[in-house]
């Protein structure tokens, strides 16, 4: 089994017209809490390369094909809305976060845990 951190790429939704590059040009996008989902990606060409692999060898079990650096949201937030020239995310307490996304909304930008590529069931 391949598991991939957030896809990044060509129709993802960091894409130049992707809805996370749309949300961040239009600062809907804040930085709820204090930010600490750590986030791995994986661009969609290393997603592709690594079916290709993993079908060209004898593997078994679960391995994640992220990056090498998961980061946080308030670190990886800021620098995406850097890149695009948008403008820098607001902090929004989590309390007020919940009434529009609701719990999952806030766990997603504050409690998720990236994957790792240390260790075994990692490429």
């Amino acid at each position: 089994m391949l598991r991939y951190g957030h896809l990044t790429g060509p129709g993802s939704i960091y894409d130049k017209d992707g809805s996370t590059t749309a949300a961040v040009l239009a600062g809907r996008m804040p930085i709820v809490g204090d930010g600490g989902s750590v986030f791995s990606f994986t661009h969609a060409h290393d997603a592709a390369t690594a079916v290709v692999a993993a079908l060209d060898r004898n593997v078994s079990g679960a391995l994640n094909v992220v990056d090498d650096t998961p980061m946080a949201v308030r670190d990886w937030l800021p620098a995406f809305a850097r890149k695009l020239g948008a403008p820098a995310p607001r902090r929004v307490p989590a309390f007020v976060a919940k009434l529009a996304v609701g719990g999952f909304g806030v766990a997603f930008m504050t409690r998720l845990r990236g994957p790792t590529t240390a260790g075994r069931g990692s490429c």
